[in-house]
Order: C-alpha cells, then sequence, then structure tokens
C-alpha cells in the first residue's frame, strides 16, 4: 500500500497534490531523465539520483535526484508522453521506494493510495493474486477525476499563494491555509503550452470517498499534536494506519 508522503509539489508538475505547498523547481533539469539522475554524486562519482525507462508507452520515465542545495531532500519525477508529468520534493531517503512504488502503470496517488492510469481510479493495492501474483486492479466504482480547472475560477486570487525557494523550505512547517490560492498562483505560472489546467489532475471523487468525513495527512499532525514529518515516518515504518494521502 502507498504510504510515503511528499512533503511539497514542484512548480512544473502537471498534477498538484492537495494540501502542500508549492516549490521552485527551476535548477532541477526535470525534462531530462538522466540529467535527473546525474544533478548531484557522492565522492567517487556515485550517484545521489536513478532514472528508468517504463514500458507502457513510449516516452515514459521516472527519475529523482537528491537537490544540490538540500541534499536531505529530493525531486522525483513520473513522466508520461501523454498524460503528462508529476514533481514532487521528499525526503531523500524515501526517494527509492516512491521509485518503486511509481513502477507500472501508477501515474500518480491520493486518497488514501488511490491510484490512477491516466484513464482509471484504482483502489490501493490490497487485495493480493497469487496465481498472477499481483495485487488485483479493482476499478473504483463511479469515479470522478477533479482537474485544476474544476477548482479553480477566472476570477481566483493568486497574491495570496506564495512560491517557496528549497533552500528555506521549512519540511516542518504547517500545511498552507487557503491551498486554492496556492493553487491559482501554480497556475498563474505555468508555461503558455503548458498542459491544459483542464488535464490537470488534483483528486477524485467517489461515492465510497465522502470528503467530510476524510482527514489525511496535511490535517492530522495539528489534530494528534505531533510534527508533520513525525507522522510521515510512522506511516513509512507502518507504525500508523492513517490515509495514507498523495503523490
Amino acid at each position: 500500500m502507498h504510504r510515503l508522503q511528499p512533503l511539497a509539489n514542484g512548480l512544473r508538475t502537471d498534477h498538484p497534490v492537495p494540501g502542500i505547498p508549492f516549490v521552485d523547481d527551476s535548477h532541477i533539469p526535470i525534462d531530462d531523465p538522466a540529467a535527473i539522475e546525474a544533478v548531484i554524486c557522492r565522492e567517487g562519482g556515485a550517484s545521489m539520483g536513478r532514472w528508468e525507462r517504463m514500458n507502457e508507452a513510449q516516452g515514459a520515465w521516472l527519475a529523482y535526484t537528491a537537490d544540490p542545495l538540500r541534499p536531505e531532500l529530493a525531486w522525483a519525477v513520473r513522466h508520461h508522453p501523454e498524460h503528462g508529468r508529476t514533481v514532487l520534493l521528499l525526503l531523500t531517503k524515501d526517494a527509492p521506494l516512491w521509485h518503486s512504488s511509481w513502477r507500472g502503470p501508477k501515474l500518480l496517488f491520493r486518497q488514501g493510495g488511490y491510484w490512477w492510469d491516466g484513464t482509471t481510479w484504482y483502489r490501493p493495492d490490497q487485495a493480493w493474486d497469487a496465481t498472477c501474483k499481483h495485487f488485483s486492479l479493482r476499478p473504483v466504482p463511479d469515479a470522478t477525476t477533479i482537474t485544476a480547472a474544476d477548482i479553480l475560477d477566472e476570477n481566483a486570487r493568486t497574491d495570496g499563494g506564495r512560491l517557496l525557494d528549497v533552500y528555506r523550505f521549512d519540511p516542518e512547517a504547517k500545511p498552507p491555509d487557503s491551498w486554492n490560492e496556492h493553487l491559482a498562483m501554480w497556475a498563474s505560472q505555468r508555461a503558455a503550452d503548458a498542459r491544459p489546467l483542464s488535464q490537470c489532475v488534483v483528486r477524485l471523487s467517489a461515492p465510497e470517498l465522502p470528503a467530510d468525513q476524510l482527514i489525511g495527512v496535511p490535517k492530522m499532525p495539528n489534530i494528534g499534536d505531533i510534527v508533520a514529518p513525525t507522522l510521515r515516518t510512522y506511516i513509512a515504518r507502518i507504525q500508523r494506519e492513517l490515509p495514507a494521502g498523495d503523490g
């Protein structure tokens, strides 16, 4: 089950994760997977990144690298030539596991490990098929994809959102208030030829996911009186059963 938690969205992501901030990713070559892998190396030339091609479409790939300014943080990129890309900021120690979770058809994760393959939403991996040696695919009944265009309107404020600098980014900071204003800021800074907002996935809606009954990682630290990194550690170590969040 997908338990890892992103810290922030990269500014050039196509599919923003709700509830977390946006961080400037302009110093990372997110269009070239080999260049991503080579961004930072240890002594002796060993890379602190990785990339590989995916089989679901020609030109699909995933990659990650430690940030050259903050090596304890890493950037992960999942690129699909038809369905766009996700750019996330993570803890570097989580990057290899995140890389593994993105293998196969999973393009992004949302509420509690629900995942999307570009056309269909599936429930979290829980039912193991011993014969086929993989988790059973369980499509979400009556799922609706919610895009950035569905959330934003032409009058959305852009001055309330803030783009953070990775060098000053605080992983322990509280989640941003009025996240829609941050989403509007992100939308206002996209390139003219960027993916249309109507194709930028934010989350899903389904009868089995009543929004007023779900509490995700951004809100849980306040309720539990702990800091966000501690909660992410609990989830990664499978020490708590909580809505696993997004990516």
